[in-house]
C-alpha cells in the first residue's frame, strides 16, 4: 500500500468494515512527518492504543512508541511521535500555527460520510492547500479519505476525479427483516389505541360525523348490518401500497394499512426484543433509538421492559441506561457480567456534537446476551464485539437551524440509506447476524434519502465564519462556497451579521481585536460565552465566569438518577441558600439563576476535594482561581457576575408579557412566546423579581408525554410513566385471562 498525492493519484478508501490500521501504520516509520488520522475524542485514544499494541509498542506517547494521540484536554505524544490520532478540532488548531502543515506528510480523514461542520471545513482547506502546493511545485501533502458508506463518486469529483480504492471489509453476512416481515413473524396485531395507529387520537365526535365524502353511504349501509368498524377505517397510512404485500397475511396488511410510520411502536419493539431473546441463538442485541436533548425515549422503553414479564424481577436490575446524564459509576455497570440466568439490558445515549459521553467512544462489552439501546452514535463509533442482532427504528434526532429566526430545532426524522447500512453492518462484526428494521422495504428503497443532510446545510455557521477570518482564508462567502455542498447564502449572511453584531468583525469583514480573541478560544461564539470570558477578565471576576462558561460549553454538571429526580431537584435548589465565596446566594434575584447554581455546585465540589487532600489541581487552575489576583477582585460580588452574564448572553433576552394576570408568567423573546425549560430552577416559579431573563439557547422541540394514559381514545388520566406502562400491562393480562376462561370455562372451577 502506498500514499499518493491527492492532486494526481490520491486514494479514497471505501471499506465495508475497517482498514487494517496497523498495516497502514507499519509504513510510517519510513516517513519523517506526522500521519494525522481524524477521529473523535475517545475513538482517537482507543484506536491509538490498539495500533500501539499491534505494533508491539508501549502505550501511545511513551518513549518507545511512534504512536500518539491528541484530543481536547488530553494528549499523549512526544518528539518521536510519527503517527498522531486527533480530532478535527485539534487539527484545525494545528493549522492555525502551521498553515502549510509543514512537517506533516500524510493526512487520513476518517468517517467522511458523516459530513460534520468542521469535517467539511477541513476538506475545503485541504483541497485548497493541495492545489496551492501543486501550483507552486512544493512537496505535496498526501491525503486519504475513508468511509464505509460514502458517496465515493461525489468525493472523487470534488478532489479532481481522484481514483477510488475499495478495500474488502471483514464483516460477516447480515440478513435483513423489514417491518412487514416482523409483523408476519410475530403475528402482531396493532391495537386501535396504540400511539403508532394512524387513527390514534381521533375523537368519537369525528367518527360519528355526518355522511359525506369521507363517510360514504356504502359504509353507512354496512354499519347498519353490524359492521360498525368500517366507520373508523377512513384514515389509511398514506405510504401503504397494497400491491407490495400480497404475499403477507391479512393481519399484517391491516397493521401496515393502519400504521403511523412516523411514530415508533414501543409495544412492537418490546415484543420484538422478547422474541429475539426467546427464539435466536446467543448474541447481543443492539437497538437504535432517536434521542435528543432529553432521555424520555430511553426511560419509556426502560420502564416498559421492566414492567414486562420477561424482563421483570431481578432481570430489571440489568436494564441499564447509558448516556451522558448519568454518573460515571453508573455508566460502568454496562461492563459487568450479569449472572448466567439474567440478561443484561443496556441503553446508550449521547447528545449532539458538543455534549457527549465524550461523544464517540468505543465500548467493548463482553457477556452472553445483552440489549444495548443506542442512538446513531453506535453506527460507527461504538464497537460492541458480540452484537449479532440489530433492531433499527430508522429514526434519529438532529439539530436544524433557521437563519431567519436564528432558532435551532431538535427534529426527529428518518435516517438515510447510508445510516441504515451503517447500522445494519453492526450485526456482522463477529459472525453472521440479523438486522430487524422497524420500517418497510418500500420506505428504505424509495423514500429514504441516500445520504444524510450535511451539518453545514443545517447548523449555525458563526463559529465557522470566524475561523475563516482567523486563518486568513479570504472572504467568508467565497470560501464556504467551495464546500462539497455549500451552505445557503442566507445562512452565511445570517452568520456574518451575527459577527458584526457582537463586534467580532468590522468594515470589509476585518477581524477586530475582540474577534481575534473570540476565534482563538475553543468555545461557541453564537451565544456569547466567549464574550463573557473576556468581560470577566476585564471586570475582575474571571474565575466564576470561567467556571460558568466551561459548563455552558460542555454540559450540565448535574446528574439525575432516573428514580430520584425529585430528590436531586430539591438538593439542587437547596444549594442556592449556601455560601458562594464570602457572600450568600440569598440576595436579590440570585435564587432564580441556573448559572449561579452551576457556580455553587463547582465551588462545593472543589471545597470537598481540598478537604480530602486532592492534589491533582494544576498550577494554572490555582492561579486563575486565586481571589487575590486583580482579575478576580470582584469575584465574590454576584451583582457583577450577573452583569457579565447579561453582557455575554445578550441579545438572548426574554421578558414577561405585559398584562399577564394570574398563573405562571408568559415570556416573550421579541418575536414569539417562549417557555422555560423543565430542567431550569425557574421552571416552576410563578413570580419573578425582575421582568427579564437571559438564556443560553433557544430550541424548538416537542416534549414526549410519557405520563398520560388514554383509554378508548378519549378518556385521559395523568400518571407516572411506569404506572402507565403497568396499567396497560395489567389490562392486557386481564383480557388474556378472561379470554382463557371464556374459551375454557371448566378452568374457573378448578
Amino acid at each position: 500500500m502506498r500514499f499518493a498525492s491527492i492532486c494526481h493519484d490520491s486514494r479514497m478508501f471505501h471499506d465495508g468494515s475497517f482498514l487494517p490500521i496497523a498495516k497502514v501504520a507499519s509504513v510510517i516509520q519510513y516517513y519523517s512527518g506526522l500521519l494525522l488520522h481524524w477521529v473523535r475524542a475517545v475513538q482517537a485514544i482507543s484506536v491509538a492504543e490498539r495500533v500501539s499494541v499491534e505494533r508491539l509498542e508501549s502505550s501511545p506517547g511513551s518513549n518507545d512508541s511512534l504512536v500518539g494521540y491528541q484530543v481536547r484536554l488530553d494528549t499523549a505524544r512526544n518528539e518521536r511521535t510519527k503517527l498522531l490520532f486527533c480530532t478535527t478540532g485539534i487539527l484545525l488548531r494545528m493549522i492555525l500555527g502551521n498553515k502549510d502543515l509543514a512537517g506533516i506528510s500524510h493526512v487520513i480523514v476518517d468517517e467522511v460520510h458523516e459530513r460534520s461542520l468542521l469535517g467539511d471545513f477541513l476538506l475545503i482547506f485541504l483541497k485548497d492547500l493541495i492545489e496551492k502546493q501543486c501550483t507552486s511545485g512544493k512537496s505535496k501533502l498526501k491525503v486519504i479519505l475513508m468511509s464505509a458508506t460514502v458517496d465515493s463518486l461525489m468525493f472523487s469529483k470534488y478532489f479532481g476525479n481522484c481514483p477510488v480504492v475499495t478495500a474488502q471489509g471483514r464483516t460477516h453476512p447480515v440478513s435483513t427483516q423489514f417491518l412487514e416481515d416482523i409483523h408476519e413473524k410475530l403475528s402482531y396485531r396493532l391495537a386501535s389505541d396504540s400511539l403508532a395507529s394512524i387513527n390514534y387520537g381521533i375523537s368519537v365526535k369525528e367518527k360519528s360525523a355526518p355522511v359525506g365524502n369521507s363517510r360514504g353511504k356504502k359504509n353507512l349501509v354496512l354499519s347498519g348490518w353490524g359492521d360498525e368498524s368500517v366507520l373508523s377505517e377512513e384514515i389509511i397510512n398514506p405510504y401503504y401500497i397494497p400491491s407490495n404485500y400480497l404475499n403477507y397475511s391479512e393481519q399484517t396488511r391491516q397493521n401496515l394499512r393502519n400504521s403511523n410510520e412516523d411514530i415508533i411502536n414501543y409495544d412492537l419493539l418490546e415484543d420484538l426484543v422478547c422474541h429475539i431473546d426467546d427464539t435466536y441463538a446467543e448474541g447481543a442485541i443492539l437497538v437504535f433509538l432517536p434521542v435528543g436533548h432529553g432521555v424520555a425515549e430511553i426511560n419509556l422503553l426502560q420502564d416498559q421492559l421492566a414492567a414486562s414479564r420477561q424482563f421483570g424481577g431481578l432481570s430489571s436490575e440489568w436494564i441499564l441506561p447509558l448516556h451522558s446524564s448519568i454518573a460515571p459509576e453508573d455508566q460502568k455497570k454496562v461492563f459487568r457480567k450479569p449472572p448466567d440466568s439474567i440478561r443484561k439490558s443496556a441503553r446508550c445515549r449521547v447528545t449532539p456534537i458538543k455534549d457527549c459521553l465524550s461523544k464517540n467512544e468505543a465500548l467493548i462489552l463482553k457477556y452472553v446476551f445483552q440489549v444495548i439501546i443506542a442512538t446513531n452514535i453506535a453506527e460507527t463509533s461504538i464497537t460492541i464485539d458480540d452484537v449479532v442482532y440489530v433492531v433499527d427504528c430508522g429514526r434519529h434526532k438532529e439539530n436544524r437551524y433557521n437563519p431567519q429566526k436564528k432558532l435551532s430545532s431538535m427534529v426527529e426524522d428518518w435516517i438515510s440509506q447510508a445510516n441504515a447500512r451503517q447500522r445494519r453492518g453492526r450485526a456482522g462484526r463477529v459472525k453472521p447476524g440479523i438486522c430487524f428494521c422497524l420500517y418497510t422495504r418500500h420506505r428504505y428503497e424509495k423514500l429514504m434519502r441516500p445520504y444524510q443532510i450535511p451539518e453545514m446545510m443545517r447548523m449555525p455557521l458563526v463559529e465557522l465564519c470566524l475561523q475563516v477570518k482567523l486563518l486568513s482564508l479570504g472572504g467568508i462567502k467565497h470560501f464556504l462556497s467551495k464546500a462539497l455542498e455549500p451552505p445557503r447564502e442566507e445562512a452565511i449572511a445570517s452568520a456574518v451579521s451575527s459577527l458584526y453584531e457582537v463586534g467580532a468583525i468590522e468594515g470589509n469583514e476585518e477581524l477586530t481585536p475582540l474577534g481575534y480573541h473570540l476565534a482563538k478560544l475553543p468555545v461557541d461564539v453564537l451565544i456569547g460565552k466567549v464574550c463573557m470570558m473576556i468581560y470577566g477578565g476585564i471586570f475582575g471576576c474571571l474565575s466564576p465566569i470561567l467556571t460558568i462558561s466551561a459548563f455552558l460549553s460542555y454540559k450540565s454538571p448535574f446528574v439525575y438518577p432516573k428514580d430520584e429526580k425529585e430528590t436531586a431537584e430539591r438538593a439542587k435548589l437547596a444549594m442556592l441558600t449556601d455560601q458562594i465565596g464570602n457572600v450568600t446566594a440569598v440576595i436579590e434575584g440570585s435564587r432564580q439563576s441556573d448559572h449561579l447554581v452551576m457556580l455553587i455546585a463547582y465551588q462545593k465540589w472543589n471545597k470537598i476535594l481540598n478537604e480530602v487532600g486532592w492534589k491533582k489541581k494544576e498550577k494554572l487552575d490555582s492561579w486563575l482561581s486565586d481571589l487575590s489576583q486583580p482579575f478576580n477582585q470582584y469575584s465574590s460580588h454576584l451583582v457583577v457576575v450577573k452583569a457579565i452574564l447579561c453582557a455575554g448572553l445578550y441579545p438572548n433576552v426574554a421578558m414577561i408579557e405585559e398584562g399577564n394576570t394570574g398563573g405562571r408568567p408568559v415570556w416573550y423573546d421579541g418575536k414569539r412566546e417562549v417557555h422555560i425549560h423543565p430542567s431550569s430552577v425557574n421552571s416552576s416559579q410563578k413570580t419573578f423579581q425582575y421582568p427579564f431573563l437571559v438564556f443560553l439557547e433557544k430550541i424548538s422541540t416537542l416534549i414526549l408525554q410519557t405520563g398520560l394514559i388514554t383509554i378508548d381514545n378519549w378518556l385521559k388520566m395523568a400518571a407516572p410513566a411506569q404506572t402507565a406502562v403497568l396499567f396497560k400491562e395489567l389490562r392486557l393480562t386481564l383480557h388474556s385471562i378472561l379470554k382463557e376462561l371464556i374459551s375454557k370455562p371448566q378452568v374457573a372451577y378448578i
